[in-house]
């Protein structure tokens, strides 16, 4: 149906889920894609849409998010082994720090690697590709707030203690949280072209930053004194 409709193939974005991941990693990345539509279409158009993500994890039940709602994935990561994916993502979150020991998931990680034509991360989850080995030698972001702890998970990488995000060709990688979302809007821009993506900011009426580069500035606050 999409050959005959004239539009490009629909993409599939696997995102890993695991229980004390961090919400806004997955559901502002998700956005950017889930909101894509093809150019002459709009929101409330029906499929073939440019982007089918959909959420693995260990096990095919509810994960328990960090301090937020639960999410229950669509596969197991032995699913995803024999579906097809276009790009496969990890969050980041308190809930990596485990998972740097687990073999199976960076056996899996590195299982996935082999058949997926981008892998992405969003803040502490470049950890997880860092322990894999799969960023040897390679720049990648992490979030600044954890930039020690992830850096000591892989010695190798070109690490990048400034940008909001780093593609690396096949690995794309993220600064903390809400950077996670531009780097989102950037694979929609890389992946379906800058138009799309571009539409498919205005529908979410966010303020994409398109520079990886440029610094953000937060109003200054108050310090807030620890009891």
């Amino acid at each position: 149906m999409t050959e005959l409709l004239g539009f490009p193939g629909t993409k599939r974005v696997g995102i890993f889920v695991f229980d004390g991941f961090e919400p806004i990693d997955v559901w502002g990345f998700a956005e950017a894609f889930t909101i894509s539509r093809f150019l002459g279409t709009g929101y409330a158009a029906a499929p073939p849409y440019p982007f089918e993500v959909v959420l693995i994890a260990k096990v095919l039940d509810k994960v328990k998010s960090a301090n937020g709602p639960h999410a229950m994935p669509d596969y197991t990561c032995a699913q995803a082994l024999v579906e097809q994916y276009d790009v496969l993502m990890v969050p980041g979150g308190g809930g990596t720090r485990p998972l740097i020991n687990d073999l199976d998931v960076l056996h899996w990680l590195r299982e996935m690697d082999a058949k997926i034509g981008v892998m992405a991360s969003v803040c502490t989850g470049a950890a997880l590709l860092a322990k894999a080995g799969l960023l040897d030698g390679k720049p990648a972001a992490t979030n600044h707030g954890s930039f020690g702890w992830v850096v000591q998970q892989g010695p190798r990488v070109l690490w990048d203690s400034v940008s909001r995000w780093v593609d690396a060709g096949k690995y794309v990688t993220s600064a903390g949280v809400s950077a996670g979302t531009d780097l989102g809007f950037y694979l929609v821009s890389r992946l379906a072209g800058r138009a799309v993506a571009e539409e498919a900011v205005q529908a979410a009426e966010y303020d994409w930053h398109r520079d990886p580069q440029a610094a953000i500035f937060y109003p200054q606050q108050a310090e807030v004194p620890l009891n």
